[in-house]
């Protein structure tokens, strides 16, 4: 099968502008791939190295993080990589659930051609790059293959808000692929993410209100199910 080349959609248009667009891309994909692990502060000495940035870009670039709740800051004890427990797992799977499932039941009752168009694309695309297992520029392309087609199933629902806190979401559940990454490579999994996407797009295309959304509540809950076992202290069952 071919595979797209890890630049092939990321050319010269997309490069970052700023030295703090790119200090905040890099720390934003060592967060979410956990090169900087949950709970890892984030001194300053230690990221000017790291990143060869000064503080003003450094500062702007943890802020922005803060702001999408990848990073915490708490007074005197600066920056820390915000934290991943069960509930938070939980919690976010859940409600991206609420708000995707109705912006996705919206979609498929008003989407048009063109909407069909821009998923099928997505799906073609995403379906082209192999899944990561490491942080580096193959993670960040699927990553951002990954999100445009979700982001696509949901396009035609004419809400700005639930698609502004469906990619918020979307953002913080990318941080639980790391541990489904590990798990799945220090013990194997049968799960097959390429195949519940194809079941999501086929039920969409028939403009299957019920199967779709059965399919993407499968398709997160997997992820979910996976992170939770990951968060499991060795030994202990699940």
């Amino acid at each position: 099968m071919t595979r797209v080349a890890a630049t092939s959609e990321f050319g010269a248009e997309d490069a970052p502008k700023t030295i703090a667009e790119s200090v905040y891309r890099r720390l934003r994909s060592d967060i979410i791939w956990g090169v900087l692990p949950p709970g890892a502060p984030l001194r300053s000495d230690d990221l000017r190295k790291r990143y060869d940035a000064g503080i003003s870009p450094l500062r702007e670039a943890l802020s922005r993080l803060a702001s999408e709740r990848l990073v915490t800051s708490s007074g005197q004890r600066g920056f820390r990589v915000a934290t991943i427990g069960a509930d938070s797992v939980v919690d976010i799977m859940e409600t991206r659930l609420v708000i995707e499932c109705a912006a996705l039941k919206r979609s498929i009752e008003i989407g048009d051609v063109a909407w069909e168009t821009r998923i099928v694309a997505a799906h073609h695309a995403l379906s082209r790059i192999p899944f990561p297992t490491s942080q580096g520029v193959e993670a960040e392309v699927w990553t951002a293959h990954h999100k445009t087609f979700h982001m696509a199933l949901l396009s035609a629902c004419q809400s700005e808000w639930q698609i502004y806190l469906a990619s918020l979401l979307f953002d913080q559940a990318e941080r639980f692929r790391v541990l489904r990454a590990v798990k799945t490579a220090t013990s194997g999994s049968s799960r097959d993410p390429a195949k519940e996407h194809q079941q999501i797009v086929d039920a969409v295309l028939n403009r299957d209100v019920e199967n779709s959304i059965a399919a993407l509540q499968m398709h997160y809950r997997a992820t979910m199910d996976m992170a939770l076992e990951a968060l499991q202290p060795e030994g202990e069952d699940t």
